[in-house]
């Protein structure tokens, strides 16, 4: 007995077909994350309603996050940790289960991953380090003006952070803390390649 697909929104607002969006670099680069990924991302395809806005989000956040390292300082691990951590914190279904999905490929654990997303601090499998970099995600996102002077220098002297990969810590938990916002605003929901469920979305 053959059953029809569910088929879930991907945001609350309107959202056009990738053949029909104005952007030749945005249905480029939803081609090549349908060839690369076998799926585009919900999150993606919400934001594509402002296609002009998108491209811009798209030349911020791939170099911060790229998988390759790219520009970036840190490990994708630590970078990760960050994105899970911040993405936990918002409760942002999409995100948490897009960047739980993500460090759960680089731990080769997908339920150490799960567990960051919940409470980073008591995740024995992270190291100092990188727990520290989580308490950092958290403060950036939920004050900001708690981190001192003395915050950076133990970034520094204890957990061995130079300046620019500090910097590059607070810009991903700032960026992945601004997703988080959209995410949830939208109601964009997890793709179900990163939750297993069997479902189709548009």
């Amino acid at each position: 007995m053959s059953t029809t697909p569910v088929i879930t929104p991907v945001s609350r607002l309107t959202v056009p077909p990738i053949d029909e969006l104005d952007s030749q670099v945005l249905r480029t680069h939803f081609r090549q994350q349908e060839q690369t990924e076998g799926h585009t991302s919900n999150w993606f395809r919400a934001l594509s309603l402002n296609a002009g806005d998108l491209e811009r989000l798209l030349g911020y956040l791939g170099p911060l996050l790229a998988p390759d390292g790219g520009s970036a300082r840190l490990p994708l691990r630590e970078r990760e940790v960050i994105a899970t951590v911040v993405s936990g914190d918002n409760r942002c279904a999409y995100c948490h289960t897009n960047h739980a999905n993500k460090l759960g490929r680089v731990l080769g654990d997908h339920s150490v991953a799960h567990r960051v997303a919940i409470d980073h601090r008591h995740v024995d499998e992270l190291t100092p380090r990188e727990r520290a970099l989580g308490d950092l995600a958290v403060a950036v996102n939920r004050d900001p003006q708690s981190i001192t002077d003395e915050t950076y220098e133990t970034l520094r002297s204890v957990h061995g952070l130079d300046d620019h990969e500090i910097l590059e810590a607070l810009s991903v938990a700032a960026f992945i803390g601004a997703t988080n916002r959209l995410g949830v605003a939208l109601a964009v929901p997890p793709n179900p390649e990163y939750t297993g469920t069997p479902e189709a979305t548009r």
